[in-house]
């Protein structure tokens, strides 16, 4: 069958090539080789002649005229017999080398030569949407079974998903039609994104391995647009995952051709694309706010009501205007304990596609926060590194954090994931070793808090250090004998929240010495005015643009003044304590964050001391199952390739240890199809065709299938020289 809905607008025609000239090839050519095996009867017939004497008889002399004419045809049928023979082995070998005719013209009376195909099957979340009374994924499998029936003996079939990541189903193919059916009868739509362009390229890999003449090569599905990778720009090979010698096999007259059949359903869609979740500060303990985006893809603008859950309780709700095309944040409060692990979502109101009316996140149960400070290696006295211990840790009881303060010349020699946050306090520079343990930390999602001080070496760090991490440049050390007062950058910051009256700090703080810096594209928390920044997120995070859990990198804070009296009134205010608790659970939350993941991908879950006993998993199903451990240093839990949104609950010793929240990609929300020729540019140099509302399948295939395999012919003129062969070498008397 053939999608019955209309290609988007705005397309160029179907691409159709077919050929119309004869073509002999071999399909396995190496055989050919065994052709000069045809040899063999005449080396072996001369290598065996024998010459003798000629002695005259008297006696026989009579009867060489009896004997003349049978001699002749002894030889004549000797002749013969080698000349069968060599075209016996000659026959067989090109059978061997299957000898094919293509062209329009070699596939008369309906045969063609054997097919493999590759069928793609898109099993996406986006295929459970409703279409004529069932889901496009029944639409698609029952044009799979189509496809199915046009397989003939000796036909291969593979079928692969397209669901993130794509995968092979009948990854070693099939020649039993019922072996296909029963494979797609047990095929069903999953909770991931679509991915045509690695499902292409893998069904494309195995009928490169295939020796079939016809190659075809079927895309069911809706066609997502999300789902095909572009190609670079002018190059058709990078388009499908090839070299340019191996595009070029793909394509042309030996490559597979591409049949494309589009399901669609509803385009207009509202879906919820990411969510933040952050502690508040001031005076409620425990209290959090949870951002969330809701985007709209197609439809009209509309105001949605959006609803928090947690705990399985409704905690809040809130309408926005959503735009057409465009996406609003919706703010909520919500207060919990924070010694336990909570889970919540956020709803949106049901719609034509489900899965991503709801996102899962996670309030982790508080934990003491390990902080690791490194001071210059000949520091005496108080010096920065003091302060920042005496802010963060002043009784060395604290159930926050624990601060662990090394010389800089043993950074490098320090476990790689045992502190999420790291704090330069003045070190001047790093050398080579420590500068590359900084780079593998920031790497690994840690936190770093840089503080300028006496010692700053300015060339040092505007090489490359600071800029890369902060995206700032020292311009010059300044001195304002007089004082500065230290002012908010930015209204309204998470870290000022409670710490500012009107436009001023709650402590007035004098600055007498500072460094000018050229800040780009950092968010700024506090500021000299007329000077410049003071201190420095390289995360934007506050601003409603950035509402992405999925940070690459960990966050990078620089302070432009060294926290010492000599510079500042900062370290002897109230104000350095609550900076300082504040700063370091910000730079610490890409590192222990809980555990979140988008379906198809790994899970993994922090778990702080390795526990002694096995970690269970409770899935959101209710199932529970044992998961991986990986120990190092820390420990962590591992569900590879979690197949389901939803809460997951790590249990050890009987207790929750942790919990981790699986979402469906935010690519998923975006139905619409991709336009005919954005299909085309990825799968050139491929001959495709498009099927049209209307068109009956099996007249699209088989009028393109072409060719004939003459293998059965050699055969069958093998065993008749054969048979030849047997009558002419039998003896004969008289």
């Amino acid at each position: 069958m053939a999608a019955d809905v209309p290609w988007p607008k705005d397309m160029s025609g179907a691409t159709d090539t077919k050929e119309s000239r004869l073509n002999f090839t071999f399909l396995n050519g190496a055989f050919l080789f065994a052709s000069l095996a045809a040899l063999l009867p005449l080396l072996i017939h001369l290598i065996s002649r024998r010459r003798v004497a000629t002695v005259d008889f008297s006696s026989l002399r009579f009867l060489k005229e009896l004997e003349r004419k049978r001699i002749r045809r002894v030889r004549l049928r000797q002749i013969l017999l080698l000349i069968v023979r060599s075209l016996i082995i000659l026959a067989a070998a090109l059978a061997l080398a299957r000898p094919t005719l293509r062209g329009t013209l070699a596939s008369g009376g309906g045969a063609h030569a054997r097919t493999s195909v590759a069928i793609v099957v898109d099993n996406s979340a986006s295929m459970t949407r409703d279409r004529d009374g069932g889901d496009l994924l029944s639409a698609a499998l029952a044009a799979a079974r189509d496809i199915a029936g046009l397989l003939d003996d000796g036909d291969q079939a593979f079928l692969v998903a397209a669901s993130d990541p794509a995968h092979a189903v009948l990854g070693e193919g099939t020649f039993s039609p019922d072996v296909l059916l029963e494979a797609l009868n047990s095929m069903e739509a999953g909770d991931a994104a679509t991915d045509y362009s690695g499902a292409v390229d893998l069904s494309l890999d195995l009928l490169d391995a295939s020796r079939n003449l016809n190659r075809e090569l079927y895309v069911l599905g809706d066609l997502q647009r999300t789902g095909w990778a572009r190609p670079a720009a002018g190059s058709s090979s990078e388009a499908t995952g090839a070299s340019d010698g191996e595009a070029g096999a793909r394509g042309g007259e030996d490559g597979p051709r591409a049949y494309l059949l589009l399901f669609d359903g509803p385009t207009a869609n509202l879906g919820l694309s990411s969510a933040v979740v952050e502690r508040k500060y001031g005076g409620t303990t425990g209290l959090y706010s949870v951002s969330v985006r809701v985007s709209s893809h197609a439809g009209r603008s509309r105001e949605v009501l959006v609803r928090l859950f947690v705990d399985g309780e409704q905690a809040g709700q809130a309408g926005i205007d959503v735009e057409r095309g465009g996406s609003a944040v919706a703010r909520f409060a919500v207060t919990v304990d924070e010694t336990e692990w909570h889970e919540g979502w956020i709803e949106l109101p049901p719609d034509a596609f489900t899965a991503d009316n709801r996102h899962y996140f996670v309030i982790p149960a508080a934990r003491l926060t390990e902080i690791l400070v490194v001071r210059p290696d000949l520091a005496q006295g108080l010096d920065d590194a003091d302060y920042i211990e005496r802010a963060l840790d002043p009784t060395t009881e604290s159930k926050r954090f624990s601060v662990s303060m090394v010389p800089l010349n043993a950074l490098s020699r320090q476990a790689d994931d045992r502190f999420p946050v790291v704090i330069l306090a003045d070190v001047g520079r790093l050398d080579d070793d420590a500068e590359r343990w900084l780079m593998r930390h920031v790497d690994d999602g840690g936190g770093v808090f840089i503080v300028l001080g006496n010692r700053t070496d300015v060339r040092f760090w505007n090489a490359g250090l600071l800029p890369r991490l902060t995206g700032i440049e020292i311009r010059a050390p300044i001195e304002r004998p007089e004082g500065v007062r230290l002012a908010p950058a930015l209204q309204g910051h998470p870290l000022l929240e409670g710490l500012v009256f009107g436009e001023r700090l709650i402590d007035d703080i004098e600055v007498r010495r500072a460094f000018d810096v050229r800040a780009a594209r950092v968010e700024e928390v506090l500021e000299l005015p007329g000077i410049g920044p003071a201190l420095v997120v390289n995360r934007a995070v506050a601003d409603d643009a950035a509402l992405d859990l999925a940070l690459p990198r960990g966050e990078v804070a620089a302070l432009m003044m060294g926290i010492d009296p000599s510079w500042s009134d900062l370290p002897r205010s109230g104000f350095i304590v609550p900076l300082m608790h504040r700063l370091v659970e910000r730079l610490s939350r890409t590192s222990s964050r809980p555990a979140a993941a988008m379906v198809g991908e790994d899970l993994v879950a922090g778990l702080g001391d390795a526990p002694a006993e096995r970690v269970e998993v409770e899935l959101p199903s209710g199932r529970t199952l044992t998961t991986e451990l990986r120990l190092t240093g820390a420990s962590t839990a591992v569900v590879e390739r979690v197949g389901a949104p939803g809460i997951y609950r790590f249990h050890a010793g009987g207790r929750t240890v942790a919990l981790g929240a699986v979402n469906v990609d935010p690519r998923e929300s975006d139905l619409a199809p991709a336009d005919r020729s954005e299909i085309e540019e990825y799968l050139s140099p491929l001959p495709r065709t498009f099927i049209e509302p209307g068109a009956r399948l099996e007249e699209e295939v088989l009028q393109a299938r072409h060719g004939r395999e003459l293998w059965r012919a050699f055969l069958y003129v093998a065993l008749a020289l054969l048979a030849a062969e047997m009558y002419l070498a039998r003896p004969r008397f008289g």
